[in-house]
């Protein structure tokens, strides 16, 4: 009997000690880490196919995130990949800019997501023959290759509050509209350039919501003008809706199950992740130069798609917003050669990324944002930006130890500004190549190599581990001999006192 409850003490004391080394499940999903983690929830590939008019789920499927978070992600993401075997993916989008009013092609898996517990999430794909699920930009825009699918498979991958790190910044729900609050400024502090800034836009009073995404945007007026845009630097997020257009929408072109679904008004919720070590980054100008190889280039480290988390941006190098950030697009809406427009597209595989590029000729440009946005604030038309690509590994990127942080303390007050008429010159920018930069790089000591800051956090685990386990030698010797010093204590019992 004593030896079967020693066996069970040091069963239960070797599962306490290797539990210490396993990374947490994210059962409580409300709960910030200190490291990233895979995601909570990858779902299985779903078959759509745009121009099959109103034939259900091939244009607008709907399904439940199981297993999901609980409450509103904090990260979702919709991968697109091409049924003829390409190994590259494409990006889903946040919202919905081209349409059939121009009969020009346009492109993408436009995705959105219930703000309840059963994380309901809906994807759409143009329904009319205008509209493909991934377009590229044809001859209008620079690539290494065209891209004209209508035939994909998607999937979506879901990140909870336990699988990233504590956000540096998070913001109120701030209200937005396309009449007098159709600019923002959303002053994050931090005084840091952002490793990753997300936003995201309730729509009206429902329960949806959809992330914006991209500097991709046209100079079409009045309700056909859709989207939201944002950049950000190291002390503020500017947020840009159309003057009198709308700020989502599922109008002529593309399949929903609400009919004519319009967002003309919402509240949008900004976060911000700063101080964080191991992020692998590549940047390369862009500007007036031939196509072709330079617009493929390899990754910084090899990336796992279905783990790992891919950031990508476009900053431009003159300008009001210079200095700012915008994030990229997985597919072009906008190529309608009568009007004016601008943004990035971009893919990616395992080991590469590829860009697209609208022809730059003096009215179509990488970042634009004309005077139909935002009220004039802050308008931008540049031809001339440093791309710049980011791969998080899951589980190698962990916060900075505030007592290793070089740069200033956070302040966690929210400051928003919303304007109706244009301003300019309300903020210094930063260039690219002199400001404060990824905060993986002010982490660096000037005696301290990368491989020593790869290896800080394994490192750390095979300390707690090896502490764990010297622990369990020490205990286990000690019962050991305590239960042997008792037994020899033990008087045998003879038949007659039985």
């Amino acid at each position: 009997m004593d030896r079967n409850r020693r066996l069970v003490c040091l069963l239960v004391l070797m599962s306490f000690c290797m539990t210490a080394l396993v990374k947490s499940d994210c059962s409580d999903t409300s709960k910030s880490g200190n490291c990233t983690t895979g995601p909570k929830k990858i779902s299985v590939w779903y078959k759509m196919k745009a121009q099959s008019g109103n034939q259900g789920n091939d244009v607008n499927f709907v399904t439940e995130m199981e297993e999901s978070c609980n409450e509103l992600p904090l990260k979702v993401e919709v991968q697109t990949k091409l049924q003829t075997g390409s190994e590259f993916i494409f990006p889903g989008s946040g919202i919905t800019q081209g349409s059939d009013y121009s009969y020009s092609p346009y492109g993408g898996v436009v995705y959105m997501y219930k703000y309840t517990p059963d994380g309901t999430i809906q994807f759409i794909v143009p329904k009319n023959k205008s509209g493909v699920a991934v377009f590229s930009g044809g001859s209008a825009w620079d690539g290494v290759t065209q891209i004209n699918e209508t035939s994909v498979d998607v999937r979506y991958r879901v990140w909870c509050r336990c699988n990233l790190p504590t956000p540096a910044f998070e913001s109120n729900w701030t209200d937005i509209n396309v009449v007098d609050k159709k600019y923002l400024e959303i002053s994050h502090g931090l005084g840091i350039t952002p490793d990753m800034v997300i936003v995201q836009l309730r729509h009206g009073s429902t329960n949806w919501v959809s992330d914006i995404m991209g500097a991709m945007s046209t100079s079409e007026t009045g309700r056909k003008k859709s989207g939201v845009i944002y950049g950000y630097n190291s002390r503020t997020v500017r947020i840009w809706a159309p003057n009198n257009g709308s700020l989502f929408h599922f109008t002529e072109g593309w399949e929903s199950s609400h009919d004519k679904y319009m967002v003309l008004s919402g509240q949008v919720k900004v976060y911000v992740w700063t101080y964080l070590m191991n992020i692998k980054s590549k940047s390369i100008p862009l500007n007036r130069r031939p196509s072709g190889s330079d617009l493929e280039f390899r990754l910084p480290v090899s990336f796992d798609i279905s783990q790992d988390m891919l950031h990508f941006t476009i900053s431009p190098t003159d300008g009001e917003n210079g200095g700012f950030y915008f994030s990229g697009m997985g597919s072009v809406q906008n190529a309608d050669p009568t009007n004016q427009y601008g943004g990035v597209m971009y893919s990616y595989s395992t080991d590469k990324i590829r860009l697209w590029h609208p022809n730059l000729d003096g009215r179509h440009f990488l970042v634009y944002v004309n005077s139909k946005w935002g009220g004039g604030n802050h308008i931008q038309s540049s031809e001339s930006v440093v791309a710049k690509v980011s791969v998080w590994k899951a589980g190698q990127i962990c916060l900075i130890p505030k007592s290793k942080r070089t740069t200033p303390n956070p302040t966690t007050t929210q400051s928003t500004t919303a304007m109706t008429s244009r301003k300019r010159g309300q903020l210094t920018s930063l260039n690219p190549s002199t400001g404060t930069g990824n905060p993986s790089y002010q982490y660096t000591k000037k005696n301290e190599s990368w491989y020593e800051r790869s290896v800080a956090v394994p490192v750390l685990w095979l300390v707690v581990g090896g502490g764990c386990l010297l622990l369990f030698i020490l205990i286990s010797a000690a019962v050991t001999c305590l239960c042997k010093r008792n037994s020899d204590k033990i008087i045998p019992l003879n038949d007659e006192e039985t």
